[in-house]
């Protein structure tokens, strides 16, 4: 798997849940540029994330309000910076009520971030929601928004406690998108 996704950049937003957490460390050990971020500002939340940060090597990490669209558009821009440009977004982000506010906000400006990076994927990019109830309106609803942009939306089903063959798992279902190298 590390080669398939070595060179992949991803932003896992939602870093401190249990599924961001997974996910992010798998990422990491496939060899993928990452960056890790917080959907809280909470100073305790944003701490364990810089501290999940250092242990993986991750290229950035932040603590943001995640329903602040311009938290969210600053966040995102920063991040792609940071990568060389971004090819997957990972949204773990369970924020209650607010999730599918944060999601579309996110979605969207890690959509522009896709398109403007030329994404190293044969797709312009992945977006994938990885929550306990992802809702498949939500979920179809964005992927016909950026199916023009060529970013394909998946959903995750997470289970109540997700770990590390979680995760290895979800990722292996990712391959498809980004597991064949770019073109010249």
């Amino acid at each position: 798997m590390a080669a398939q996704l070595g060179e992949t950049r991803a932003l896992v937003l939602g870093a401190e849940t249990a599924a961001g957490l997974a996910i992010a460390a798998a990422l990491a050990a496939a060899g993928s540029r990452v960056a890790v971020v917080a959907a809280s500002p909470d100073p305790d939340v944003a701490f364990a994330v810089q501290r999940l940060s250092r242990r993986l090597g991750a290229a950035a990490s932040q603590a943001i309000d995640a329903s602040n669209e311009m938290a969210v558009r600053v966040m995102t821009r920063q991040i792609s910076k940071a990568l060389g440009g971004l090819d997957l977004l990972i949204f773990c982000a369970d924020l209650g009520d607010n999730a599918a506010h944060s999601l579309a906000l996110a979605s969207h400006f890690a959509a522009r971030e896709m398109a403007r990076s030329g994404g190293r994927a044969r797709l312009g990019g992945t977006i994938v929601v990885a929550l306990p109830e992802a809702r498949a309106a939500d979920v179809a609803r964005l992927a016909g928004e950026h199916a023009p942009q060529a970013v394909r939306v998946l959903a995750l089903d997470v289970p109540p406690a997700p770990d590390e063959a979680w995760a290895r798992d979800a990722l292996a279902r990712l391959l498809p998108a980004h597991g064949e190298p770019a073109g010249p």
